[in-house]
């Protein structure tokens, strides 16, 4: 089943740019999403058919991790500056 953009899931940050398209954006190569990857804060579905869909990989664990997700962009936004993650354990 495919999984959807939903609050605590982990998805590739979109595909690489590989050209102008002459609308102000990028044509995309799709299925390449090189490094990035970005944790939904809300229900994000409409991202599931954007661009052709922001592809989910993973979900953040449990609700104490969620928390920690919820600390790290709050800290973002009241202190308007990059949070850097140092370590991140993969847990199957």
């Amino acid at each position: 089943s495919k999984l959807s953009n939903t609050r605590g899931a982990v998805a590739i940050a979109h595909w690489d740019c590989v050209k102008s398209c002459g609308t102000g954006c990028q044509q995309h190569a799709p299925d390449c999403g090189g490094s990035e990857f970005f944790i939904n804060l809300k229900a994000n579905t409409h991202l599931d058919s954007t661009w052709g869909g922001y592809c989910v990989f993973a979900a953040v664990a449990d609700q104490k991790s969620l928390d920690v997700v919820d600390a790290i962009a709050k800290a973002k936004k009241e202190q308007k500056m990059n949070i850097l993650i140092k370590k991140a354990v993969l847990l199957e």
